[in-house]
This record gives C-alpha cells, sequence and structure tokens, in this order.
C-alpha cells in the first residue's frame, strides 16, 4: 500500500539549493505499522511524533515534502537503495559507511518484558542462556544474546510479540522503553513486567544519502533542543533517561568547581593526613569484618550447615528403613561439611587476628633461593602425575617475616597444585624496585570468570559470594599481609590459559 500525501511550503533558496522543490519534493519514508512514532490511521492518514516533529523540522528548513509509507522490513531498503530521499533509522554502525546519519534526536533505553508470575526468575543479561527472547531484528542484540546462550526469535509484528509472550510461547521479549510502555498500555497487558537493561542505548536519528540534507538538518536539531521543541513532540515517555545532551559548557563549570573543591579539601586533609591514615584505614577493616560477618560469611555457611542439618535430622528419624550405605553415605557427607566449615571458620579467624594486630612482622634474615625450593619441596608429593614443578630465580639474603612468607608462598604454590591436572607449575623469584618479586605461574584450569574481579575481595566488599561453592578465604588472608608490608599483590589470565599470581613487598635485601 502506498499513501502520498504532499505538505506544501514556501520554496525557498534554500531548499532549491538542497535539490528540492514542489515539483520535486522531498520523499520522506515511514513505517506505516510502528506507533507510537510512525503509522497510517484506518483512511491511511500518516501520523505519529516522527511525522509531527518532521513537519516541524521541514517547516523550518522551509523544505516541501510527500510521504512514503512503507513496511517495517523494507524501510530500511528503501533508504540504502534511495527510494526514499530521508527517514528517521537507529543508528548502525554497519551502515554508517553507506549512507547519512544526522545527530541523535534523542536515545532509546532497551526494556526487556515478561510474564509477572516469573518475576522471581532474573531476566538480566547474564541470566538468559536457555530461555526464548523474541526481538525486531537488531545486530548488536543478536550478538549479546547469541553469546550468552539465549534461544532467539526474530519478530516483526511487535504487538503480536507481546500477544505470544502473556501466552507464554517465549519467555521474554526485548525492546525500545517507549515501544513497552506503549504497547502494555494500548493492549491492557497486565500480566506483563518490564525492566530496564544495560544494553547500550541506540541513537535515533534522521538518515538520507544527501550529506548537505544531513548538515542542514543537523544544524536546525540544536535549535530545536535549545528551545525545548523535541522534549515538547516527543515528551517525557521516549526521551527520559540521559537522551538529551548537556551542553559543553557546563560540564567545563562542574569540572571547575570539582577541581577548586578537590584543592580546598587537599589543603584542608594534607597536614593531617599521615597521623589520620593509620585509624582510617582500621576502622575500614573493622567495617570491613561487620560486612563480612552479616552478609558473606552467613552465605558460606548456609549450605554447609543446612547439608549437615538436613542429613543429621534424616538420621535422627530413621526408623530402621535406611540402608547401612545409605547412612555411612549421609555421615560422610555430614563430616566432610563440618570439615569444610571447620576449616572456613578457622580462616576467617586468622584473617581478624591479622587485621588487628598492630606489630605483625617478626624479621629475620633468610636466604631467599634457599627457602624457595624449600617451599618447593614441600609441595612436590602433592603434584597431579605429569605435572613438573619448577624453580626459577636469583637473589640473596633478605630481612622478611620467615612464617608469613612461608604461608604466602605455600598457599600459592597449594593452589597451583590443586587446579593444574597436567604441564608445569613454575615458582619464580628475584629482587626488583628496592623489595622482591615472587609469581606462582601454572598451566591449570584458570580462573573462574565469576571471580575474576572478586578473587581478593570476598572478605572486603559486599555480595561477592559465589553461591556454587564455599570460598576460601587464603588469598584475601594473603593480600591483607602483603598490604600490610606495604607491597602489592595481583593475578592475571595469560591467553595461553592456566593462571599467574604474584606479589611483591617492599623487604630490605643484602647480599
Amino acid at each position: 500500500m502506498v499513501v502520498l500525501m504532499t505538505v506544501t511550503f514556501a520554496a525557498t533558496v534554500k531548499a532549491d539549493a538542497l535539490g528540492y522543490t514542489e515539483q520535486h519534493p522531498l520523499n520522506f519514508g515511514i513505517d506505516m505499522d510502528y506507533p507510537p512514532l510512525e503509522f497510517l490511521d484506518e483512511v491511511g492518514r500518516p501520523h505519529g511524533y516522527d511525522v509531527e516533529f518532521t513537519k516541524e523540522l521541514m517547516s523550518r528548513l522551509d523544505i516541501p515534502f510527500t510521504y512514503s509509507p512503507n513496511t517495517w522490513a523494507e524501510i530500511s531498503g528503501d533508504v540504502l537503495n534511495g527510494r526514499v530521499d530521508l527517514a528517521m533509522m537507529v543508528f548502525s554502525t554497519y551502515r554508517k559507511d553507506s549512507t547519512n546519519y544526522s545527530r541523535a534526536v534523542f536515545r532509546l533505553y532497551y526494556q526487556i518484558v515478561y510474564r509477572k508470575n516469573r518475576s522471581g526468575e532474573r531476566f538480566d543479561v547474564r541470566n538468559l542462556g536457555g530461555k526464548t527472547v523474541a526481538y525486531m531484528a537488531s545486530r548488536p542484540i543478536t550478538d549479546t544474546l547469541t553469546r550468552v546462550g539465549a534461544n532467539v526469535q526474530i519478530v516483526e509484528n511487535l504487538p503480536q510479540a507481546f500477544k505470544d509472550l502473556s501466552a507464554g510461547q517465549y519467555d521474554a521479549v526485548i525492546c525500545f522503553r517507549y515501544q513497552a510502555k506503549y504497547i502494555i498500555q494500548t493492549y491492557g497487558f497486565k500480566d506483563l513486567h518490564t525492566e530496564d537493561m544495560s544494553l547500550t542505548p541506540r541513537e535515533y536519528c534522521y538518515v538520507s544519502h544527501n550529506k548537505e540534507l544531513i548538515d542542514a538538518i543537523n544544524d536546525e536539531l540544536d535549535k530545536m533542543e535549545n528551545e525545548g521543541i523535541i522534549e515538547r513532540i516527543y515528551g517525557d515517555s521516549i526521551t527520559t533517561f540521559g537522551s538529551r545532551e548537556i551542553p559543553q559548557w557546563v560540564w567545563y563549570v562542574m569540572g571547575g568547581l570539582v577541581f577548586v573543591f578537590l584543592l580546598l579539601v587537599i589543603y584542608q586533609q594534607s597536614r593531617y593526613q599521615r597521623r589520620l591514615r593509620r585509624e582510617v584505614e582500621r576502622a575500614r577493616r573493622s567495617e570491613r569484618m561487620k560486612t563480612v560477618f552479616l552478609g558473606n560469611v552467613s552465605h558460606a555457611l548456609r549450605t554447609p550447615l543446612n547439608s549437615i542439618i538436613g542429613f543429621s535430622d534424616m538420621l535422627r528419624h530413621d526408623d530402621g528403613q535406611l540402608a547401612d550405605e545409605d547412612r555411612q553415605e549421609m555421615l560422610g557427607l555430614i563430616n566432610s561439611n563440618g570439615e569444610q566449615l571447620l576449616h572456613f571458620i578457622e580462616e576467617l579467624l586468622e584473617l581478624s587476628n591479622i587485621e588487628g594486630k598492630n606489630q605483625l612482622f617478626e624479621r629475620s634474615e633468610v636466604d631467599l633461593g634457599q627457602v624457595m625450593a624449600e617451599y618447593a619441596e614441600a609441595v612436590r608429593p602433592d603434584l597431579h602425575d605429569g605435572v613438573n614443578l619448577k624453580v626459577k630465580g636469583h637473589g640473596g639474603k633478605v630481612v622478611v617475616d620467615p612464617n608469613l612468607l612461608r604461608y604466602i608462598v605455600i598457599h600459592l604454590l597449594n593452589n597451583a597444585v590443586e587446579y593444574t591436572h597436567e604441564g608445569e607449575i613454575t615458582l619464580k623469584y628475584g629482587e626488583e624496585r628496592q623489595g622482591f618479586y615472587v609469581e606462582v605461574r601454572d598451566t591449570g584450569t584458570g580462573i573462574p570468570e565469576d571471580l575474576k574481579k572478586n578473587l581478593f575481595s570476598l572478605l572486603t566488599e559486599e555480595k561477592t559470594f559465589v553461591q556454587s561453592s564455599m570460598p576460601g578465604l587464603g588469598l584475601s588472608i594473603c593480600k591483607a599481609i602483603i598490604e600490610r608490608t606495604g607491597g602489592q599483590m595481583g593475578t592475571e589470565s595469560p591467553k595461553e590459559g592456566g593462571t599467574v599470581v604474584w606479589f611483591w613487598t617492599p623487604r630490605e635485601i643484602r647480599h
């Protein structure tokens, strides 16, 4: 269905210069069914926010134009093949070299829609694996959903997709925020719930092969935004949440104020910083331990405690129906979960002891090469078959706390031994930056993705507990020790696989 409606405006020199006259008006392509932005009514007349805004824009530019409606699936082809002179589309990096985009009229933010009776499930991007998700064709969404393992379903009729979602055909629908609001209100979907997504917002722009036309539109859009016309026509339902750009001078003023404020803070704090730093850090440690006990530790204790209580309750109420084999298995599980709890609590108490000590280090002189060789020999019997342990390094005698040095290095080696079933483990050490550096590199399974960011912070940040397993506190203890020496500790994941954990501490070195 093709409907042409000519809107007549006074042709000016500017319009003629762009090549558009009343005899040859600009051809503006719109979607026949894309409410509330673009659509045709029962008698074929164009309506929608885009239609009203383009009328205003063309009037200001004195450009005569006609409407050329088409289906959503054909609009991009009309633009790219030159069948229309102008349209409004979402910016695409894949098409930017084959056509011209204006600056963003506004930005479109994504929402995910799902049935309310499933509100207990997680519907953020990371939890869509295995779920069937419908959306209108979008390469960024396709790439994202494919990467997380979702079952993608591309649709062309969004209201119908909402109806199918309500009927249980899909797990979720992804669309822009204004689309979700409009469709739910228009069709009365009371059983659907919406939630904002962390996907990058998309820019909604004018697009044309005529670069001079786009340049003229850009100039006018700046004026229309400053005059509030964009927000007046499109309204808060579309332009809310960061879609309006903040003028550059505002950033300069804000930056200046922040700079002045920082200078004042630095001036006030510089005289007291050294004296207060230790007390502030001690208060922070105390607060972290409270957070641990109330948050992460409670999660860590819950799973083994539930197992112990559950199995012991079954044994307590056993009326002789349990087989001896089942009874022994339950007792074994109770014992292993109890040992796991005991180990976790011992680590927690050890970390608390380290955090609370004022005089932590009892230094003495040790031969770095000798003690590293001893540490390697201590863990060598635990190596998996076929795994080789190498020691590389150079260094003389250093002044350290030998007990804490042994604790840290042995812990790093034990971790490497546990997760390395083939290949090799390398213990590397040496003098560096007026201190010494130790590195344990392995070819094991590597660090899980969900632990990489929080590997050392299971006791220092809220909600870092990994619910699939009991977290060990050994690395947190090691990091607490190293930081008390003024050193640093970190981890890396090499491209070739495996894990590297390292630390550096500023100790006095003697040759």
